[in-house]
């Protein structure tokens, strides 16, 4: 399915391909118990049967039609209270990636999803492994819908929908690895704030007035989505205060 992509890059340098596996994360996480595996690694796959998405949730992905694939990193510089950098870099490859193919209205619904207006795009799904007070190793995950047509849920789409044109996917997986390698040398090089910036400003509704829920209680609030803490917490402003929620601690109400 895909050659080694760009030599020079550090992700991807060593680009494992897969016929077929039930999830390229969990092949992943099976290689990291089993032995050594290189820094920059990549697991790809023409067919995922039980992609993974997160807290338990699945990603339907057409075989042959879509990306899915896991890059294993080991970012020993990164404290454990900024591993939410890892899902700030990866979103913002996927949202550059897309740009490329002049889907310029691709914006992240927090914390890890891609969107095109109202349609889902990719999904990442970020693993990691910790020893002591150190990250070990991460694994991260990618599913980006680049050709498939039609979708078992409604709210789904694909850059060939939104573009009318089919694409290679050796074409759409250079472009992602570039752009990844690009971010990760940013963060490695201590431009997290730069980073977490350009994040913020991809936001959906960043800035806009919207209605949102608590989880376990039916009252809604108005508010507006301001930015997102070091640690990943979305923070919205009320007319009173400023509120802070980890994943699935709040709904996106409309």
């Amino acid at each position: 399915m895909h050659k080694n992509p760009i030599h020079s890059l550090f992700i991807g340098s060593k680009l494992i391909e897969l016929t077929s596996c039930h999830s390229t994360n969990q092949v992943a996480s099976d290689l990291l118990s089993g032995g050594i595996v290189a820094d920059g690694t990549v697991i790809v796959t023409n067919n995922q049967t039980a992609g993974k998405g997160q807290r338990g949730n699945k990603w339907e992905s057409e075989p042959g039609q879509n990306l899915t694939l896991s890059a294993m990193v080991k970012p020993y510089f990164l404290p454990i209270a900024k591993q939410f950098d890892l899902t700030v870099i990866t979103s913002l490859a996927i949202v550059h990636t897309l740009e490329n193919f002049e889907l310029t209205s691709a914006r992240v619904k927090w914390p890890n999803d891609i969107y095109y207006h109202d349609d889902k795009i990719a999904g990442i799904l970020i693993e990691n492994t910790v020893r002591a007070t150190q990250l070990e190793w991460a694994v991260l995950g990618i599913g980006l819908n680049v050709n498939q047509q039609q979708f078992k849920v409604g709210n789904a789409t694909s850059i060939s929908l939104v573009s009318g044109k089919e694409l290679e996917l050796q074409q759409v997986l250079n472009k992602l690895l570039v752009h990844l390698n690009r971010n990760y040398q940013k963060l490695k090089s201590g431009l997290q704030e730069e980073l977490r910036d350009e994040y913020t400003q991809k936001l959906m509704w960043i800035n806009q007035r919207r209605t949102f829920r608590e989880k376990d209680n039916e009252e809604s609030f108005n508010g507006m989505i301001v930015r997102v803490t070091e640690s990943g917490k979305l923070v919205i402003q009320t007319k009173q205060t400023e509120r802070s929620y980890d994943f699935k601690e709040i709904v996106f109400v409309g």
